[in-house]
């Protein structure tokens, strides 16, 4: 299995692909992954020329075959402006389709409580999280792409009191990144 992950920091926090390879690895399964980060980064960046990390992700889907690209977008973008979100996905989908892969859409989670972001827009974590999963489903129905939910896996943890944001309340801790990686394994292994 061929895996390329574009996304920002909430992907390469704790090298989260890595990460996955070796969960498929001990599940016996063969696994090969690439990625294409940068912190910050939107998939409307992924689909421009205008930057490094955009030229690099579209040559990696022309020169080399995926069984699945996983797409993550900026953390608050799906919520805050689900259209935008869903307009880039639709142009970075041209790229993945013309690879053969499946597409694979990497849901994240609502900011902690009492963060920074949420008082500002006015939300809690739960409203966030309603959202992304909003435009997350509605992305991987348009595009008949395969949904991770690892977004609701980690409200779920947060809420059991489990030990998944860094410090800063928005990334994964370790311990959030490999409950990610196991929730990709699970998704994509079945």
């Amino acid at each position: 299995m061929k895996v390329l992950f574009i996304g920002n920091s909430y992907t390469y926090f704790y090298d989260m692909p890595k990460l996955f390879e070796a969960v498929c690895r001990a599940r016996g399964a063969e696994c090969e992954v690439d990625s294409v980060t940068a912190g910050g980064y939107t998939l409307e960046q992924f689909v421009s020329d205008d930057n490094e990390f955009g030229r690099r992700a579209k040559e990696l889907l022309r020169e080399k075959h995926y069984d699945y690209v996983v797409m993550q977008e900026q953390s608050v973008r799906p919520a805050s402006d689900p259209e935008l979100f869903l307009g880039s996905l639709r142009q970075l989908m041209v790229f993945v389709r013309e690879n053969g892969a499946k597409p694979v859409l990497y849901e994240t989670w609502g900011r902690a409580d009492f963060s920074d972001e949420l008082t500002e827009l006015g939300w809690d974590h739960d409203l966030m999280q309603k959202k992304l999963r909003e435009s997350y489903e509605k992305g991987a129905a348009e595009h008949n792409a395969i949904f991770v939910p690892a977004g609701e896996r980690f409200h779920e943890a947060y809420r059991r009191g489990e030990p998944v944001f860094d410090p800063d309340g928005s990334h994964p801790s370790e311990y959030g990144s490999r409950l990610i990686a196991a929730c990709f394994a699970d998704t994509l292994l079945n």
